[in-house]
C-alpha cells in the first residue's frame, strides 16, 4: 500500500518546468490534520482487509519541507495506528516513509529527523551550480544551489534519489551533470525530460550525444561491477530484458492509487493532483468510505487508458516501453488529454530506447540478462 500525500501546494521554488503552475496556481492550500488522519486510517484498514506486508507514505508537495512539523505528526500517527491494530496485521508487516522535496529548506535537526525514521529521499538536483540554476530558481528569481550544497553529502550518505530535469537548456553537457552526481557519492540517479513542444531536431541530436555518453558511462560501470542505478538507461535496459511493459513497470495509475490532494481529493497519479474544483480526473475523496473501504471510481477515459492500446502505436516495437504510449501523465501534460501521442515525446523514445536496447544487447551476450536486475 503507497500513498502521497500533498500536503501543501505552497512552494519556495519557481521552477521553469512545474507542472503544477496551472492546478496549483494559487499555491495556497494545505491538508488538514483531519484529512491526513482519515487518509491513513484508509490506508491501514486496507492494509488489513487485504492482508498487505508493507505501508509506505510519500510526502509531496509543493515543498513538503515547508510542513516538517505536520510530517512529524503524520509519521507518530501513523505508528500509533499501526501499534494499535498490530495484531490485525501480518506478521513481516514494514511501515516505511518517503519525501520529494526541492532541498533547500534542509537543517541539521531536519536531517537527523529523515535518518531516525529512514525516510526514503527524493532530491530534486538538477546537476552543478550552473545547470542546477537555469531553471530551479526562487520567489525573487535567484538561483537555488546554494541552499542545497551544504548538504549534499549527507543526502548521498542517507542514499538519496536524486531525480534530475533535463530542459532544452540543459541537454548539452547532461552527461557530465549526471557523471558529477555520481560523483558527489550519490548511488541513485534518473533524468526526465521536460517536454514543452519546442525540442528542434538540433536539440534531440545533442541529446542523441548525451545518451550515448550516460550509456557508455552507466555500461562501463555495471562491467565493473557497480551497484549505481542510472534510471534513464536502467529502466529501459531492464524492460527490454524481461519483457516488461512501462504501465506496469513504473507507471501507477490504478483504482486502488491514493494520490491525495489537500482538501481530500483523490487522483490516479501524482501529476493530476491538484484542490481544484472540477480538477480532472479526481477519483473520489478520502471521506468517502463505505465500512471503512475506499471506493475509488477511475474515469472512464482513465479506465480506457489503462486497458486499450492507442491504435496508432499499432506494429510499434516499442510502444510497451515507450512513455508517450505508456504513461498516463506524460500524455496529459503534453497533450492535454490521456488519448493522444505527443510527437515529441514519441522521438525522444525511439532515440532512448535504440540507445538502451544496443547497450542490452551488449551485456546480454556477456552476462545474460541478470547482469543488471
Amino acid at each position: 500500500m503507497n500513498i502521497q500525500l500533498s500536503i501543501t501546494e505552497q512552494c519556495n521554488l519557481r521552477c521553469s518546468y512545474c507542472y503544477y503552475k496551472e492546478s496549483h496556481a494559487k499555491r495556497n492550500a494545505v491538508m488538514s490534520d483531519d484529512v491526513m488522519e482519515a487518509t491513513v486510517s484508509l490506508a491501514v484498514q486496507r492494509c488489513v482487509e487485504q492482508k498487505q506486508t508493507t505501508f509506505n507514505i510519500t510526502f509531496f508537495g509543493g515543498e513538503p519541507l515547508l510542513r516538517v512539523d505536520f510530517i512529524k505528526k503524520t509519521v507518530k500517527f501513523a505508528k500509533d495506528l499501526i501499534k494499535s491494530r498490530r495484531a490485525e496485521l501480518p506478521r513481516d508487516f514494514a511501515l516505511t516513509f518517503a519525501v520529494n522535496t526541492n532541498g533547500t529548506l534542509f537543517t541539521d535537526e531536519i536531517v537527523r529527523f529523515l535518518k531516525r525514521e529512514k525516510f526514503t529521499i527524493y532530491l530534486s538536483v538538477d546537476g552543478p551550480e550552473k545547470k542546477h540554476n537555469i531553471s530551479r530558481k526562487t520567489v525573487d528569481g535567484k538561483g537555488s544551489f546554494k541552499a542545497i550544497k551544504p548538504f549534499i553529502p549527507a543526502m548521498a550518505d542517507l542514499n538519496a534519489v536524486v531525480l534530475m530535469v533535463v530542459t532544452r537548456l540543459h541537454v548539452r553537457g547532461l552527461a557530465n551533470s549526471v557523471k558529477w552526481m555520481f560523483g558527489q557519492g550519490f548511488k541513485r540517479v534518473s533524468t526526465c525530460v521536460d517536454f514543452d513542444g519546442s525540442w528542434s531536431s538540433e536539440d534531440f541530436d545533442a541529446l542523441v550525444v548525451e545518451y550515448e555518453k550516460l550509456a557508455r558511462f552507466w555500461y562501463n560501470a555495471k562491467r565493473k561491477g557497480s551497484d549505481i542505478y542510472l534510471g534513464t538507461i536502467q529502466d529501459k535496459v531492464t524492460m527490454c530484458f524481461m519483457g516488461i511493459r512501462q504501465k506496469l513497470y513504473t507507471c501507477y495509475m490504478n483504482p486502488d492509487s491514493l494520490a491525495v490532494a489537500a482538501n481530500g481529493n483523490t487522483f490516479p497519479c501524482t501529476r493530476f493532483i491538484s484542490s481544484q474544483n472540477g480538477a480532472p480526473y479526481i477519483t473520489g475523496n478520502v471521506f468517502d468510505m463505505r465500512s471503512g473501504i475506499y471506493k475509488g471510481v477511475l474515469p472512464r477515459d482513465v479506465r480506457r487508458f489503462m486497458e486499450k492500446d492507442r491504435k496508432e502505436c499499432d506494429g510499434c516495437a516499442i510502444r510497451q516501453r515507450c512513455l508517450a504510449h505508456e504513461c498516463g501523465c506524460t500524455s496529459f501534460y503534453t497533450t492535454g488529454t490521456l488519448d493522444k501521442v505527443s510527437p515529441e515525446v514519441c522521438t525522444h523514445e525511439r532515440i532512448l530506447c535504440a540507445i538502451c536496447d544496443e547497450y542490452a544487447a551488449r551485456l546480454q551476450r556477456i552476462y545474460g540478462p541478470e547482469s543488471v536486475l
